[in-house]
């Protein structure tokens, strides 16, 4: 409840303009894959080639998940309260983790709630999914509900680790945000790394049979995309966003979508990025290229801490180095407050950060988790109440 009243408080106040899901979920409602209207504000819409209306180029899941919402409020939803209504859960998820990754194998109930406590709001308060959740655009709502999904199956993976939904859950945050697939490493990982012999040979041939459910679970959600983009444009491969009218002549397209030249364009921000001061409200002005991530986040720092020896902290290393190499081979992957593609490898970082820190919080472990809500509160603010 506090963090969805703190999300809404936080907002911008008014539903987002940008609300491509809720025209969608709209259009799915009448028996459409197309949206009919094309308002000069939504600027990322294909035209159907081979007929009448305009494509979404976004992963269309949380457009599917929000369309009983849709026949009941019709376009008038506001996409920002569901957003604020996820992002909310998603916390809830991430003290879930908390108390599974600080959880000994033969603890009772009688742990303390502590330090999980402070871990939820690190990362509800403490990171830029504060200001993804309290906007609600459609870019920043569909990495809102991947990161739940991604959540709930680390939450799995720690609970009965039952190798089919924690692939559905990986493939459903995938079809929200399609880079996130690659945190299917991270569940492969300890898949392997938890069968009882010592020989890697022989871990990785007994693990077959849960690596295959994982990837039966996972690929359901690649069938669907490949089966919705093979009705949309004839081939099953998501190329909506090279369609976008004019996209390529961007000048931050202009070595294409994708190029490892655009690595170090995207590091540049993601390490350095800091805040300019100016003598009017909100007093600090964020780049809106990106921000350091740890100047938004410094408790990620204690990440560094987790004992890499163990799977959970190598396996975990490898899906952010996956996911992470996808999205700064891509232009203009960090604009709006702090390095928003970041958030989707957040959650294995957060799993990371928290066994850093363990079960017996310093001061500061809790001074740094406070700076982070500081400078969110004010990025947050800043972004939604002083917009430029």
């Amino acid at each position: 409840m506090i963090a969805f009243f703190a999300y809404w408080a936080t907002g911008e106040g008014h539903p987002s303009y940008y609300d491509y899901y809720v025209r969608l979920s709209d259009a799915f409602l009448h028996g459409r894959l197309y949206v009919i209207d094309n308002p000069s504000w939504l600027n990322e819409l294909v035209p159907n080639p081979s007929g009448s209306g305009y494509y979404v180029v976004y992963p269309p899941l949380p457009a599917f998940l929000i369309t009983p919402l849709v026949a009941l409020f019709g376009l008038d939803l506001n996409q920002t309260i569901v957003s604020v209504f996820i992002g909310a859960i998603a916390v809830v998820a991430a003290y879930l983790v908390a108390m599974d990754v600080l959880r000994k194998p033969d603890e009772g109930q009688n742990r303390s709630q502590q330090p999980p406590l402070w871990a939820a709001a690190l990362f509800g308060f403490g990171t830029i999914f504060w200001w993804l959740a309290s906007t609600g655009s459609v870019w920043l709502i569909a990495q809102v509900f991947s990161v739940l999904f991604l959540l709930s199956a680390i939450h799995e993976a720690f609970n009965k680790a039952r190798p089919m939904v924690i692939g559905l859950l990986v493939g459903a945050s995938f079809w929200c945000r399609l880079p996130t697939i690659l945190g299917i490493l991270f569940f492969a990982g300890l898949i392997i790394a938890r069968q009882p012999s010592q020989e890697w040979t022989v871990k990785i041939r007994v693990a077959l049979k849960p690596l295959a459910l994982l990837t039966a679970g996972a690929g359901i959600f690649v069938a669907f995309d490949m089966a919705y983009n093979y009705v949309r444009f004839g081939i099953p491969f998501d190329v909506a966003y090279w369609m976008i009218p004019g996209i390529l002549q961007e000048p931050w397209f202009h070595l294409g979508l994708f190029s490892l030249a655009y690595i170090p364009e995207n590091l540049v921000p993601f390490l350095t990025g800091l805040p300019s001061f100016t003598t009017t409200a909100p007093f600090m002005i964020a780049p809106i290229t990106g921000l350091a991530i740890w100047f938004t986040t410094p408790a990620f720092i204690f990440a560094l801490k987790s004992n890499f020896r163990e799977a959970v902290t190598w396996s975990a290393w490898i899906a952010i180095f996956a996911i992470a190499f996808v999205i700064f081979t891509k232009g203009l992957s960090g604009w709006g407050f702090g390095y928003r593609y970041a958030v989707d490898f957040y959650p294995f970082l957060f799993v990371l950060a928290v066994r850093g820190m363990g079960r017996q919080l310093k001061w500061y472990h809790k001074l740094l988790i406070i700076m982070g809500i500081v400078v969110n509160f004010w990025g947050v603010i800043a972004f939604n109440k002083f917009p430029t």
